[in-house]
């Protein structure tokens, strides 16, 4: 992935990049920033997973967004052992959503996935989080199926979606 910029709904600027082993420090800054409302529907990675995405690039697609010098977004599609499909995971900080933000991330990880030959993308998503649900479906992902999953320590029901990139 190139470094590139853009301009949100609101006007400010965003860089987006490849995820470096320098930013370790600054992952977990963003996590820890985030409010309960902002990973509700979310787990955010441990000190450990940010670790092994650094560690084996080989199996992720993953960026960063930067805005003002400060990581406010992270996005990784984690390939499986055979690195032919992938799952998705979109993280950004509350102060950027509503704006614009996770569709620029989405359209960086689905070029990429798309470059690097991925046949297909699963995620995970929780029903009751529309607004991803609606990202997601602007995308060409499909509901396969729908499951209890937790998240924020209660059960709701999740959508597990899909998307073919390559037959």
């Amino acid at each position: 992935m190139e470094h590139k910029t853009y301009t949100l709904n609101d006007g400010r600027q965003v860089h987006l990049r490849s995820l470096q082993p320098s930013d370790k420090e600054q992952l977990v800054k963003l996590y820890s920033s985030m409010s309960a409302s902002a990973l509700r529907w979310t787990k955010a990675p441990t000190g450990e997973e940010i670790k092994q995405i650094i560690q084996y690039p080989d199996y992720y697609i993953s960026m960063v967004t930067e805005h003002d010098d400060r990581v406010i977004g992270h996005g990784e599609i984690k390939k499986d052992s055979e690195k032919r499909n992938g799952e998705l995971n979109v993280h950004v900080h509350q102060d950027y959503h509503g704006v614009g933000l996770g569709t620029v991330m989405m359209i960086a990880l689905m070029n990429d996935a798309t470059g690097q030959d991925l046949h297909r993308i699963n995620l995970k998503v929780a029903a009751e989080n529309r607004k991803a649900v609606r990202l997601f479906r602007r995308f060409g992902f499909q509901q396969q199926s729908t499951m209890r999953e937790t998240f924020g320590g209660e059960e709701h029901d999740a959508f597990l979606m899909s998307k073919t990139l390559k037959l």
